[in-house]
């Protein structure tokens, strides 16, 4: 079985007539747009093991664990955020200047967890 990452708005392709686009990832599901010809059936898995039909051999089975629906929501950047981060930075760096500069540490490293670096620079470019 072929596993693949995607990110939001990512595609693949099977055959050149089938098109899978992941649109979000939020709340512990993803949403796909499918593009197939009207003559290839797409049913939903739950709907055929409904009708008595059994899951196929080659997926993995069920986890039995409930899905973590906050942790794997998609981080949408916008202004607001933008506007507190910056504020948020601020104020650290007025503690250091204060002499806080443990409690200012703190609260750094902390910010960093939730925003990643790296993210600040995708996001803001979008």
């Amino acid at each position: 079985m072929l596993k693949l990452s995607l990110l939001p708005e990512e595609y693949l392709t099977i055959n050149e007539d089938i098109v899978v686009q992941l649109i979000r990832v939020a709340g512990g599901r993803a949403s796909l747009a499918i593009h197939a010809g009207r003559e290839i059936p797409i049913v939903r898995g739950t709907v055929l093991e409904q009708q008595g039909r059994e899951r196929p051999a080659c997926l993995l089975p069920p986890s039995g664990r409930k899905a973590r629906y906050y942790r794997d929501q998609v981080f949408r950047w916008n202004d607001d955020r933008e506007r507190a981060v910056r504020t948020m930075k601020r104020t650290i760096q007025q503690l250091a200047e204060k002499g806080c500069g443990q409690e200012a540490e703190v609260l750094s490293t902390q910010l960093e967890r939730i925003i990643p670096a790296f993210w600040e620079e995708d996001l803001s470019a979008r």
